[in-house]
């Protein structure tokens, strides 16, 4: 059983407003998320400052907070905190184009552990196109990697990219993955209006299936 968490904190200085209630497709971006890890994790939760209106998914508040707090590493941390099972799979909201097809992909490579006990890890992330490793994609061993996300709070690191050297991570490649349908862009960020408008025109040119339905 894997448990999943929408990353959907934040202030959203760039973007100017809220990114998780932003509509792409006809739904918006958390629950675009939601649908996706619901593929592979149940139950799934939102995690940040959010009100029952904008999302039907169970709400998890930030466990830090203040001067101190901050970063997508916070987001992270309380979903690692929170989490009750072995696994738990973690999918920032501002990342609108990955797919469940990709999130079945890396959690294969979780059941293969299982299944051959010699043959383990303690993350699981997918490298982009260009070769960047992408932590908030990824599925997370709670009880290793909370720890450590807790140690680089402490230490005030915020670059969670250095959690896949800090961990025992197994890394989906590029070429692991890219038969999929629209692979290219599923690292497609969303941060900013000019990064919207962007996601609003290949969303148009590459509609979902539900919309396609």
């Amino acid at each position: 059983m894997i448990e999943g968490f929408v990353l959907a904190g934040g202030q959203s200085r760039r973007m100017g407003q809220s990114k998780p209630t932003l509509l792409l497709g006809g739904k918006t971006l958390l629950d675009r998320a939601a649908t996706e890890l619901s593929r592979i994790a149940d139950p799934v939760f939102a995690v940040g400052s959010l009100t029952t209106d904008v999302t039907s998914l169970p709400i998890i508040e930030d466990e830090l907070v203040g001067a101190n707090a901050r970063g997508a590493i916070i987001g992270l941390y309380t979903a690692l905190f929170r989490a009750k099972t072995e696994w738990a799979a973690i999918l920032a909201c501002d990342l609108p184009f990955v797919t469940g097809d990709l999130l079945i992909r890396m959690s294969s490579i979780v059941k293969q552990f299982a299944d051959s006990p010699d043959i383990s890890a303690d993350a699981v992330f997918a490298e982009q196109p260009d070769g960047r490793i992408q932590p908030l994609c990824g599925l997370f061993r709670v009880c290793i990697c909370l720890p450590e996300v807790r140690k680089m709070i402490i230490d005030g690191n915020w670059r969670l990219q250095d959690l896949a050297t800090r961990l025992n991570t197994r890394l989906l490649r590029f070429a692991e993955y890219e038969d999929l349908p629209g692979a290219n862009h599923f690292f497609l960020n969303v941060n900013n209006p000019d990064d919207y408008l962007t996601a609003i025109e290949y969303e148009n040119t590459n509609p979902t299936k539900d919309q396609v339905n």
